[in-house]
């Protein structure tokens, strides 16, 4: 999947953009990279609601290509995810939202950890990009109701399970948060298919400890195959290396296991 990280800019510089006043005015920074930087930003439109504000940036943040990890509308919170890459772990940006004498206020807040290095005008570019598409009105209400783009994420299952090993270290509470609904293709070899309840299962290996020895800490990736799917499940053979796309299910924290439904072979 082709994805432009907006917040990869805490890692590059980045020229100033002229954005709307009504958020670059905002824009604030406190702190420094030795102590930890937090930047904040908002946007304020008279007839935005809380609940409408709320469902716009979840959209808004989905469609690129970010996650919603937490959404309270009633109360005006949320909290969104520039996904890990290589170049940085999960970025968490807090959303929030107002409303006062009828106008209403969204804002974002992001908070870098000690050590790390922002652009500061990046960071300025990247949350105005999000913050200025919030409509207020009739056009914000249609944008909150709207689907977000859905796309497929192409990975395999060793590189995927790398991340979630280092994921459940930092939070496992988010994790099925942070992934149900999201649609993957992957790839690499299955340890096997069992029938459980009426459905055929597979897992994908996802590699050993990488120190060594018996690994405590991975995260496995289970497939639940579509009812369509009943022939196929039952010809694959262990180590056997296919690619399977399906739609992440639940999280089971005890477990450590990842489960995806609707499973087929592509």
């Amino acid at each position: 999947m082709k994805c432009n990280p907006l917040f990869a800019v805490l890692l590059l510089a980045a020229a100033a953009p002229a954005f709307a006043d009504t958020c670059e005015s905002t824009f604030q920074k406190k702190g420094n990279p030795l102590s930890g930087t937090t930047f904040t930003a908002s946007v304020s439109h008279p007839g935005l609601t809380v609940p409408s504000a709320i469902g716009q940036m979840r959209v808004i943040a989905k469609n690129a290509n970010m996650d919603v990890v937490s959404e309270d509308a009633e109360n005006g919170a949320m909290l969104i995810e520039e996904p890990q890459s290589a170049m940085h772990k999960n970025l968490p940006l807090i959303v929030s939202a107002t409303s006062e004498g009828g106008t209403g206020t969204v804002g974002l807040m992001l908070k870098v950890n000690p050590g790390a290095f922002a652009s500061t005008d990046g960071v300025k570019k990247a949350m105005c990009n999000l913050l200025t598409q919030v409509q207020p009105g009739k056009a914000g209400e249609q944008l909150a109701a709207t689907t977000p783009k859905a796309s497929t994420v192409n990975t395999t299952a060793i590189a995927f399970g790398s991340l979630l090993r280092s994921q459940h270290k930092d939070n496992p509470a988010a994790m099925e948060a942070r992934y149900q609904g999201k649609v993957y293709s992957i790839t690499g070899r299955v340890n096997g298919v069992l029938k459980s309840g009426g459905t055929y299962n597979t897992g994908f290996d996802v590699g050993g400890n990488p120190n060594g020895g018996i690994d405590f800490e991975s995260v496995a990736i289970s497939c639940k195959f579509a009812p369509s799917q009943a022939a196929y499940a039952m010809a694959l053979r262990p180590k056997e290396k296919v690619t399977l796309i399906g739609t992440v299910e639940s999280y089971d924290q005890i477990g450590r296991v990842l489960w995806l439904k609707d499973c087929k072979g592509n």
